[in-house]
């Protein structure tokens, strides 16, 4: 039997553990939907700025999207976001989009440890649609998760035009290419300077 992968840092991973599948993998990269996710221009720009509007979110704001679970390491967002308020070198605020995962009861605390909560703001649930817009009005979409199979994030907020700060581990840096900033994903620091 032969197997696909998503990127090679997944068949990596897949050879390591399974020494049995090595040579007998191959690399098929994901894409999304160019009917969901792409640039907007005219009439839908003004639609989206005013229903990013209605959801809370004013201009100007950096984006995560994702679920909120330690691998894809909201806490050292969180902590360059915090940094850049701190030294007034960005006004806006931060959009926390995704579910909650697993490990994410101190967070309310660790937003206020930070002097934050009130430059955070967690929409919930959005849809295609809405995500779209997030990602074509967002600032810089950040992503520098410490595991990824694939990062489908990275890829739909390329679609849409967003700036990108991502992972350099993982197949966040492999996915994004030349397309995107790559950080080391434990520095808070590196974030900042993105």
């Amino acid at each position: 039997a032969h197997l696909i992968c998503c990127s090679e840092s997944t068949r990596t991973d897949l050879e390591r553990f399974f020494p049995a599948t090595k040579g007998r993998t191959s690399v098929v990269y994901s894409g999304v939907d160019r009917d969901v996710f792409f640039r907007i221009r005219g009439a839908e720009l003004a639609s989206a700025q005013d229903r990013v509007s209605d959801l809370g979110i004013k201009k100007p704001f950096l984006l995560f999207v994702g679920t909120i679970e330690p691998r894809k390491n909201l806490s050292n967002i969180l902590k360059a976001f915090a940094e850049l308020k701190k030294s007034g070198r960005y006004q806006g605020v931060l959009v926390v989009s995704g579910m909650k995962g697993w490990m994410t009861e101190n967070l309310r605390e660790e937003l206020s440890r930070m002097k934050i909560e009130r430059d955070v703001i967690f929409p919930g649930y959005l849809t295609d649609a809405e995500l779209r817009y997030l990602y074509n009005l967002t600032d810089a979409f950040l992503y520098p998760s410490f595991y990824e199979g694939f990062g489908f994030p990275v890829v739909e907020a390329m679609a849409c035009g967003a700036s990108v700060v991502t992972s350099n581990v993982s197949s966040c840096g492999e996915v994004a290419g030349d397309g995107a900033l790559t950080v080391d994903p434990s520095s808070p620091e590196a974030i900042v300077d993105a």
